[in-house]
């Protein structure tokens, strides 16, 4: 729904443009909604704060980072404004386009729209994987059924629930109100891979849904690394990333419901951020593969149809190579391309590889 402006007052610009004018202005009749953005991850970016200060072992309060986070990355949270009247900061703003048609006043929607808004901000990994703009993957089921984002993100979510130790998150996956597939999918149907897979082989071996229902993903391996052959370089000089799709032992503290999922290489480095004199004591005592969760779901995938139509699973994932290019996490992963050297975060990781098969 697009509103006009005239129905929020006449106050003129200063009602809204004035310094945390918008706030002021919004809550006037969305009281509720504004006491909870104080606290979600969209406003606190809260989940990006907690990683660096695990990784440094650095308060940021009153140690100096917090102004490099706001100027590099804290640059990306946003105001009612930037999800209900413009396009977000970050990506240069300005009035949004609505059924192709750029609207030259200040008319509030009340649902962000999935391309100006949502995917504006969420769109080299999110955004592509759910529109199938991967060479080879098809878009997301739901997306082929005419689902949109908020068709799972409810506005509870984000907005901000008030949840987490004492009412802020530090990270999305704790969020109590996010969406889980459980949510529209159970009970699941009886078949032979969900007998297997979930809480199956004695219960002790419970998939994350996306283990088969995700296909190939971006992951940053290279992303954010200061040193090239020696050599300091622009750390947003990074090389591409790697399309892969790689399983693992569930590595996150937030959704340990799964024994296996799907992970991802995240772009840290120990010295993301030298620049700013802060440096990274504890960069190896979480994995850089984190658990992820692509928004490219389909029914059948290549761990799940076998290449010449069968129903073996051997065929398929379980017959996966043992290298590289195969669906889990394996300890050559964590080398160099020379198969030789140990990657700067081998020690990091190789607690959640999956064993090589002998």
């Amino acid at each position: 729904m697009i509103r006009d402006p005239s129905a929020f007052g006449t106050s003129g610009c200063v009602q809204c443009h004035a310094e945390e004018g918008w706030k002021s202005a919004c809550d006037a009749c969305h009281g509720a909604i504004v006491a909870a953005t104080e606290t979600s991850l969209h406003t606190t970016q809260n989940g990006y704060i907690k990683a660096i200060e695990d990784r440094s072992g650095s308060t940021f309060a009153g140690a100096g980072f917090d102004d490099y986070f706001d100027q590099k990355c804290g640059t990306c949270h946003t105001t009612c404004g930037q999800c209900h009247v413009s396009r977000p900061n970050s990506v240069a703003g300005g009035f949004p386009k609505f059924g192709g048609i750029i609207y030259s006043s200040h008319r509030f929607n009340r649902t962000p729209d999935m391309t100006e808004n949502c995917t504006a901000c969420h769109g080299s990994r999110v955004g592509t994987d759910f529109l199938g703009q991967i060479e080879g993957n098809l878009q997301d089921l739901h997306r082929s059924r005419g689902m949109n984002c908020i068709s799972c993100h409810s506005g509870n979510e984000l907005h901000g629930d008030g949840g987490g130790p004492g009412g802020l998150y530090e990270h999305r996956y704790q969020v109590d109100s996010m969406p889980r597939c459980e949510g529209c999918h159970s009970p699941l149907p009886a078949n032979s891979y969900h007998d297997a897979h979930v809480d199956g082989f004695a219960a002790d071996a419970n998939l994350q849904c996306q283990v088969c229902h995700s296909q190939p993903y971006k992951n940053c391996t290279n992303c954010h690394n200061l040193v090239s052959g020696g050599t300091k370089v622009d750390k947003y000089d990074i090389e591409p990333s790697r399309v892969q799709f790689k399983i693992a032992k569930n590595p996150s503290p937030y959704r340990q419901e799964y024994d296996y999922a799907v992970v991802r290489h995240i772009p840290i480095d120990p010295d993301t951020y030298a620049d700013w004199g802060l440096a990274l004591p504890n960069y190896l005592d979480k994995p850089t593969w984190q658990y992820a969760s692509p928004h490219n779901v389909l029914r059948w995938t290549a761990q799940t149809t076998p290449p010449d139509g069968s129903s073996s699973c051997t065929a398929s994932c379980h017959g996966t190579p043992a290298t590289v290019d195969g669906f889990f996490l394996r300890e050559i992963d964590l080398y160099d391309t020379d198969g030789v050297t140990r990657l700067v975060d081998y020690d990091a990781n190789i607690g959640i590889v999956m064993p090589t098969p002998r």
